[in-house]
């Protein structure tokens, strides 16, 4: 059952694309909880194969994480499923920030039969799924960029708990989507078809650029996504659990990290390693500060501004600046040392003039 093919028709100017849903490790993984409740155990040769699966491999090189947190992740399992370790696991799950791998397999475990009727449902009509998806995708997305993706491959794995997108493959993780899809149904992929879908910048850096530009493109790669579902993890998003409640926290992380990117963005010797200029947040992704930016460009109008540059992180900044600017809440303004070097920059690989 596990592998769906969809035939999503464009017009008829537009060839037939093809693409895939995969769920199959969620089988899998559920015939391993089937076995635990019963007191049985996983083997060490099954879980290996189990975790060589390629949309696993590509989510956890994402991740950084390979044969030692599987390892750790498989005696967990035992530990959390196993008969009469209940009061032991609740202990655990209390204490969740020293013990963060107990608290994400008991989620697992409690969600479990909500999650197979979830996937079920998908499956039953993954052309339903993929369409309220990309409908979220395209209120970040310029006309010209709304599209269907042709080649990529989109799995639902049954470990860890986010998402990821790169060439050729969307991978979410079941706990992850799952509460996502209750709390606003289709968001979260809307988000990682973003990632694919948005127009990509064609450009050949200088080396003493290479790193501006890498920590440029990561707030907007990721703030602009962020348009499309961080608005609806908000503290009041109670399906959700309190760790994928994201906005606030990067929101108020962006705050102490705005001040001090400024004053990097001001340096144009390219000294700087890109996760410096995301200190001192723990997040080097570009979320922190991309969803306080693109919060106040939205707020302030300037959102379809933005969506005829999506290719252009320089332009990002430069938008956020002018909606900063606008907005009676004062929120963070950079420098004009900063945006002057940032509007070089722009021009240099993107002829385009200064626009504060």
């Amino acid at each position: 059952m596990k592998s769906l093919l969809i035939v999503l028709l464009l017009t008829l100017s537009v060839p037939v694309f093809a693409q895939h849903f995969t769920d199959s490790t969620c089988a899998r993984y559920f015939e391993f909880t089937d076995k635990l409740r019963k007191g049985d155990t996983i083997s060490k040769a099954d879980w290996h194969n189990f975790v060589q699966d390629k949309a696993i491999q590509v989510y956890m090189a994402d991740q950084g994480l390979g044969d030692a947190y599987f390892e750790a992740y498989r005696k967990t399992m035992q530990f959390v499923y196993k008969p009469g370790n209940e009061a032991k696991v609740q202990a655990r799950v209390k204490d969740s920030l020293n013990n963060w791998l107990v608290y994400i397999i008991y989620q697992y475990k409690k969600y479990e039969p909500g999650m197979r009727a979830y996937l079920k449902r998908i499956e039953a009509k993954p052309d339903a799924y993929f369409a309220v998806c990309y409908k979220y995708a395209y209120t970040a997305l310029p006309k010209n960029a709304q599209k269907k993706i042709p080649q990529e491959a989109f799995s639902i794995i049954p470990l860890h708990n986010d998402a990821h997108a790169e060439q050729g493959r969307v991978v979410f993780t079941l706990l992850c989507a799952y509460l996502n899809d209750m709390n606003r149904f289709g968001a979260l992929g809307g988000h990682e078809m973003h990632h694919v879908l948005r127009p990509q910048p064609d450009i050949n850096p200088e080396k003493q650029d290479i790193n501006v530009i890498s920590a440029t493109y990561r707030v907007l790669n990721e703030g602009s996504a962020d348009m499309v579902d961080k608005k609806y993890m908000s503290d009041t998003a109670r399906a959700l659990l309190p760790s994928q409640r994201y906005f606030t926290e990067f929101f108020n992380d962006a705050k102490r990290v705005l001040p001090h990117m400024d004053t990097l963005l001001r340096d144009t010797t390219g000294k700087y390693k890109v996760w410096d200029y995301f200190k001192p947040s723990e997040y080097s992704n570009g979320h922190v500060p991309g969803t306080y930016m693109s919060y106040y460009i939205e707020k302030n109008g300037l959102k379809a501004k933005l969506l005829q540059h999506l290719d252009d992180p320089f332009y990002f900044f430069i938008i956020y600046n002018q909606a900063a600017k606008r907005d009676r809440s004062k929120p963070f303004v950079f420098s004009d040392a900063a945006m002057a070097h940032l509007e070089a920059l722009e021009r240099k690989y993107f002829g385009r003039g200064k626009r504060r």
